[in-house]
């Protein structure tokens, strides 16, 4: 009983440190119970809703709001924001809310993810949410295995077969008329070593911070393959980590 009760304490505690005891509580008891709809997150202007049957939904939530891997006060009031590998949208949230003057594009491969995010995005304005996978070249992907967790989906090119589009950074700057990429967050389980394999020549130097995953378990040398092109295009940059991420300032981009 002792240890049940410690164990409760010890895993309560990073939710009172972020949020008091009062929010942190109310927070750990809803996230502790059967109805993950509605979630209420002190600071955020609209609730949040996960699914109860999709534990990495869980995990994601932790990762943005309670262990702030992706922590806003890294960066410099950020106008464009690209959300590559969106998952249920909690990254664009937490940005939306710590910056509501900013324009979101939130792409999401997965089917039943890009509905959960666009959920968790409605109520906000200029944000949009694309059920697309990011690639080097506007093409056709597949998923290569339905049943791992959905935040582990991993995609392979196929114009023959696939069912998901890809879309290019190139496309999204044109499509959009941006001038420069404030903030361009990545976690897309392996594919950033195609985006960052060819035609990023024009974009890169237009962005002025990458938070990127790097997954070379997933796809051998996709480290290697990122810092050839950012070691290429960015002349002087600023790393730092924070948890599973990288976070790269172009210092030549003003």
């Amino acid at each position: 009983m002792r240890k049940n009760l410690y164990d409760k304490l010890k895993t309560f505690i990073p939710y009172y440190s972020e949020y008091g005891f009062k929010e942190g509580y109310k927070l750990y008891k809803k996230l502790a119970s059967s109805n993950w709809d509605n979630i209420s997150v002190y600071g955020l202007k609209h609730p949040i809703h996960l699914r109860i049957n999709e534990k990495s939904d869980l995990e994601v939530f932790k990762q943005v709001f309670i262990e702030k891997q992706y922590d806003p006060n890294f960066y410099k009031n950020p106008k464009i924001i690209i959300d590559a590998g969106g998952n249920v949208g909690l990254f664009s949230v937490l940005m939306k809310n710590k910056f509501p003057d900013s324009e979101i594009i939130t792409i999401e491969p997965e089917p039943d993810n890009f509905l959960m995010a666009s959920r968790n995005l409605n109520k906000y304005s200029n944000v949009k949410v694309l059920n697309k996978g990011l690639w080097s070249t506007d093409v056709k992907l597949k998923i290569i295995d339905e049943d791992v967790a959905k935040w582990g989906i991993q995609v392979i090119e196929d114009n023959e077969n696939g069912n998901i589009e890809a879309i290019c950074i190139n496309t999204i700057i044109k499509e959009n008329n941006f001038e420069r990429i404030d903030l361009l967050k990545m976690d897309i389980e392996g594919s950033e070593k195609q985006v960052f394999s060819k035609n990023y020549e024009d974009w890169l130097p237009k962005v002025k911070i990458l938070i990127v995953e790097l997954h070379d378990s997933m796809q051998k040398d996709s480290s290697r393959v990122f810092f050839e092109a950012l070691n290429k295009m960015w002349p002087q940059y600023r790393l730092l980590v924070s948890g599973e991420n990288l976070v790269v300032e172009n210092l030549s981009l003003k």
